[in-house]
């Protein structure tokens, strides 16, 4: 039989269960706008729809350092720190003085790459969109590499640079604007660039250019966008659509201006894909150095490209992505994740950086039913 004291216990221990639980409920998100709805295998989340104010909700992240208060007192339990060699425990030991003081990513910021070559005649057009981004303006860093233009490229953006970061008022500006030049001395006539005999010596020398550019320009930022110099047209929301999937790396698909299927617009990015049991069995008999490249009729892959799929697929994984428009957490960047200029699974540049990507162990997806446009060349 309980004593009195027994159930006051009680009492007072369900009272404090209700008063935590309503306060739990009160610090939970608000409901996001209706959206899709993706069901993943430990929850449900709501992507918002185009359109809809999304507000960012910052994880708070952890250090690359164990943010250890004192020895005593760190993120490692007793028993995983007693499993530890005694040069580990030194080490984390050391770490407490310096961890402190580690410089951790900004909160949703976001660093722009643009590669570019003879991209005089569109630059209009990239800084039109870059202007249209519903993203915080001191959030947004940009930097591009020219690599061997013999057009006004370079002094369009060194203007362009004048113009935001000098002229501008100071609400307008960009967190950083930077402007390198590295030239690679590719003289690939311009009737040449998609030949299909061509694709590896061209498709390596943008891995070389975008790996110059990424380990340049990377700084504090949280998220790494890559975009062509040529779009003609997205979203004005698509940074903040693209980052609510909270993946490592995720493209859009990115159409032309080609009729097919009686449709106005065609697909133009076809590094965007989907391994198949098919492609998969015809890789096998691939040899180590055997180089594979999307979109001509003369070599077919049987991937499923992003055009490919149902209307109903909001969000799928993808095993190869093309650089049209593709954001990336910094963090894969950061662990030595880049562009391959050697055949890596029979792939060079955005393509091995997926696969090499998804080797160590970070997601890659796409979405076939939210499009951009590039120009048709």
């Amino acid at each position: 039989m309980r004593t009195p004291v027994v159930r006051l216990a009680l009492l007072l221990a369900c009272c404090l269960l209700v008063l935590l639980s309503v306060q739990y409920l009160g610090d939970s998100s608000p409901p996001v706008n209706q959206g899709t709805k993706v069901e993943t295998e430990t929850e449900t989340k709501y992507i918002e729809a185009l359109g809809y104010d999304y507000q960012p909700q910052p994880k708070d992240k952890k250090s690359w350092l164990p943010k250890l208060i004192s020895y005593g007192k760190s993120s490692w339990s007793k028993s995983e720190l007693d499993s530890f060699s005694d040069e580990s425990r030194k080490i984390l030991k050391n770490d407490k003085d310096v961890a402190p003081e580690t410089l951790d990513p900004e909160s949703d910021s976001v660093l722009i790459l643009t590669p570019m070559k003879n991209n005089a005649g569109y630059m209009s057009k990239y800084f039109e969109l870059i202007e249209t981004l519903e993203f915080p303006r001191h959030k947004i860093s940009l930097a591009f590499l020219i690599s061997d233009s013999t057009d006004n490229t370079q002094k369009l953006l060194i203007k362009a640079k004048k113009k935001y970061q000098e002229q501008g008022p100071k609400e307008m500006r960009f967190k950083r604007f930077d402007i390198y030049r590295q030239d690679f001395f590719n003289g690939m006539p311009g009737n040449e660039r998609h030949l299909r005999e061509r694709q590896r010596e061209r498709r390596i020398v943008m891995a070389r250019a975008r790996n110059y550019l990424w380990t340049r320009a990377l700084g504090n930022e949280q998220w790494v966008a890559w975009i062509d110099g040529d779009l003609t047209a997205y979203p004005p929301t698509i940074l903040r659509d693209l980052m609510t999937y909270d993946k490592d790396i995720i493209v859009p698909n990115c159409m032309y201006p080609i009729s097919k299927n009686g449709l106005p617009y065609s697909m133009y990015d076809y590094n965007a894909w989907q391994e198949t049991p098919e492609s998969l069995a015809m890789i096998k008999d691939l040899k180590e150095d055997d180089f594979l490249v999307e979109g001509y009729t003369d070599l077919k892959t049987y991937r499923k490209h992003l055009d490919e799929f149902d209307k109903e697929d909001t969000i799928v994984p993808l095993d190869g992505v093309g650089g049209t428009f593709t954001l990336v957490k910094a963090h894969v960047h950061r662990s030595g994740i880049g562009f391959p200029t050697w055949v890596f699974q029979h792939q060079v540049e955005t393509e091995g950086f997926a696969k090499l990507a998804k080797a160590n162990g970070f997601g890659v997806f796409g979405l076939p039913n939210y499009n951009i446009h590039h120009v048709s060349n």
